[in-house]
């Protein structure tokens, strides 16, 4: 079978098919992606399936499989053969094939003689339901961090690790992370952007102790931190899309988001009751 022309733009597809499919299926759906791999039953060889979804209804469970084509043209009758003969030869009960470019006609009667379910994944100029264009991050960006561990007198002349109460090793990144979630945030983050914040703080370190280089451990009074934060904004454009096909009929407004080291994407879906739903999906996730 042909593959999509580029793999990234494959695999961000089915990321967003599978995370569309988790929040529009019931709760006892399994949806793993990308690439799940099934047995054929022919050659004994796992092959390859974008999207997987297993229904679990106790004494039997069934198997859709969604094959994601994110290609310049049209998919065809051939597309829609191999797939169905792939579905057919790993013990999928259904398949299903999502397009970003649409079907031909010959592929849709195809598909409906072969109990193929196609699925238009389209962007559209607009919509009006959401009331707002565009996602407005805002990110605390921290500078430098600097340190100093207080004893009561006599003071170790060396500093091997760092223990909190509960015996657990806390290095410099671990204290970073402390600091970090405990800076209260800006009151008004737009009033905040471009400032630089600074930052001076005790750590609560009760029952913590150091660890010097001959292993005799040291009670520690507290720790000071030094450090700074400018808050950056950052404006995450929605993309209008359909999701329609197979008695689906969902509006989705999609915003790919990358803060720090966080990136992702947000999707509001309409749902067919006129609700909306917010989903988050964490790249090399479909939670």
């Amino acid at each position: 079978m042909t593959r999509r022309t580029t793999d990234k733009s494959g695999k961000s597809l089915e990321r967003l098919v599978a995370t569309l499919e988790r929040a529009l299926s019931d709760t006892n759906a399994a949806i793993e992606s990308p690439s799940r791999r099934l047995i054929d039953r022919d050659t004994k060889k796992p092959r390859e399936h974008d999207v997987v979804i297993t229904w679990d209804h106790g004494h039997h469970q069934i198997v859709t499989a969604i094959e994601c084509r994110d290609r310049s043209r049209p998919v065809g009758v051939p597309d829609v053969e191999a797939f169905a003969d792939k579905c057919a030869s790993t013990g999928v009960n259904s398949g299903v094939i999502v397009s970003a470019s649409g079907f031909r006609n010959s592929a849709r009667l195809k598909a409906e003689n072969r109990s193929i379910v196609c699925m238009d994944l389209a962007e559209v100029a607009g919509f009006d339901w959401l009331g707002t264009q565009a996602f407005i991050g805002f990110e605390r960006r921290f500078g430098d961090f600097n340190f100093t561990v207080v004893f009561d007198e006599p003071a170790p002349t060396t500093l091997k690790s760092l223990m909190d109460s509960a015996g657990t090793a806390i290095d410099k990144e671990g204290l970073k992370n402390l600091v970090m979630n405990n800076v209260p945030e800006p009151d008004d983050f737009e009033n905040a952007v471009d400032k630089t914040v600074r930052i001076n703080m005790h750590l609560n370190t009760i029952n913590w102790s150091a660890l010097d280089e001959d292993g005799k451990l040291w009670p520690v009074l507290h720790i000071k931190a030094r450090t700074s934060y400018t808050v950056v904004k950052s404006i995450h454009d929605f993309k209008a899309m359909t999701y329609v096909g197979g008695g689906k009929n969902y509006s989705i407004a999609s915003a790919d988001v990358k803060m720090g080291d966080v990136s992702g994407r947000f999707l509001f879906v309409r749902n067919e009751d006129d609700s909306t739903s917010l989903i988050w999906s964490r790249d090399g996730t479909t939670s």
